[in-house]
């Protein structure tokens, strides 16, 4: 282990279940815990929509850490309001994407600019030498890469090294996350043995700024509401209409109006934000040999990876690939076998056959494939 005992480490604590238990385990190691409650949207704005299932960053949540935080006497606590840039960084990104016609990954950019951006600034102005959270991943030095370097956690259905392939690489020096070798059922055994009041707290769902999860209400609110339009085959013929190009998402299926009935399996191929119209195919169509993608982040030499194993959703399988860098901040990805449903929007994660994150892109444009 890394991490000297006695040293200062701030914690991320959300007042759910996993940022609690890695309080505890923390403390079991030795350091001195410093807990870090983001608020990222108004109190208000859940008293005006309230949540339908568990989210972050609710009032409730800030009441939850602070009582797990007396409860487990850390040495400090502290709450930091990040309402402006929170809006000009997430909520405006996420509202810009749906405008342009593609699908925005909201976790992935809040990581990036808060929760291991924002949070190791505030590490360094209070003297704490790390940076911890409840996430299910792994910060392990790499003999072959000479470096620390972020690798699944052991617990496969939560491992979440998918939603941290953004943050800065020269802040992974100062991350230790106890949770990445450990299962969630583990940790809510944890959580009952220490009689924690969020032992069996749901696990937060959704968009943290989106109490209802009615995503299609968040944007007709924020001007971004394109109206019915029009439904295209391939060949351009019109053979619908839908509610609006901003409700839909490449692969999607539900939610398309035929004029009559389509005996095929048809899933939204391509979205058109200025003619506010969907293309749809037929399910063999969706599947796509290549990716491009752009804002490239890497962790480590990228002019030495080739050969990857792909992610380009947060629950999709990885599949194995070839990375072809176009310049610094272009690559495109070749996949041994067809993927379905690439969606420009979301972010290709690329890792080595052993697990470890080498980095992501954001995904701009699927299906072309490069001439060997």
């Amino acid at each position: 282990m890394r991490l000297l005992n006695k040293d200062k480490i701030l914690l991320l604590m959300s007042g759910g279940v996993d940022s609690s238990v890695a309080a505890y385990l923390l403390k079991e190691e030795g350091y001195d815990v410093v807990g870090l409650h983001f608020k990222t949207v108004p109190d208000n704005f859940f008293e005006a929509t309230p949540e339908k299932n568990k989210i972050c960053c609710s009032p409730s949540d800030t009441y939850d850490a602070q009582n797990v935080a007396k409860q487990l006497n850390l040495s400090d606590f502290f709450i930091v309001e990040v309402h402006e840039d929170f809006r000009k960084k997430v909520i405006d990104y996420f509202l810009n994407s749906y405008k342009i016609g593609i699908t925005p990954n909201p976790c992935v950019v809040c990581n990036r600019y808060f929760k291991f951006g924002k949070a190791v600034e505030i590490a360094k102005e209070i003297g704490a030498k790390y940076v911890s959270s409840g996430h299910y991943v792994i910060n392990e030095y790499s003999e072959h890469y000479n470096a620390f370097l972020l690798r699944h956690g052991v617990d496969s259905y939560k491992d979440q090294s998918y939603f941290l392939s953004q943050i800065h690489k020269e802040y992974l020096n100062f991350l230790y996350f106890p949770l990445g070798k450990l299962f969630k059922s583990q940790i809510r055994e944890i959580a009952a043995s220490l009689n924690l009041t969020v032992a069996n707290k749901p696990d937060s769902q959704e968009i943290c700024f989106i109490p209802d999860e009615n995503s299609y209400r968040f944007l007709r609110e924020n001007s971004v509401d394109p109206g019915e339009g029009k439904i295209l085959d391939l060949n351009g013929k019109v053979i619908g209409k839908h509610k609006g190009y901003t409700f839909y998402t490449i692969g999607q299926r539900n939610g398309l109006l035929f004029d009559k009935a389509i005996n095929q399996r048809l899933h939204v191929y391509s979205i058109d934000p200025i003619n506010n119209t969907l293309v749809v195919a037929p399910t063999e169509k969706l599947y796509f040999r290549s990716l491009i993608a752009n804002n490239l982040n890497f962790f480590t030499e990228k002019n030495s990876i080739k050969n990857i194993v792909c992610r380009i959703r947060k629950k999709s399988e990885e599949k194995k690939a070839s990375i072809f860098f176009r310049n610094d901040d272009t690559a495109e990805v070749v996949f041994e076998e067809p993927i379905f449903a690439i969606t420009p929007g979301q972010f290709a994660v690329f890792y080595d056959y052993d697990g470890f994150l080498l980095g992501s892109g954001e995904i701009i444009k699927y299906g072309e494939v490069k001439n060997e």
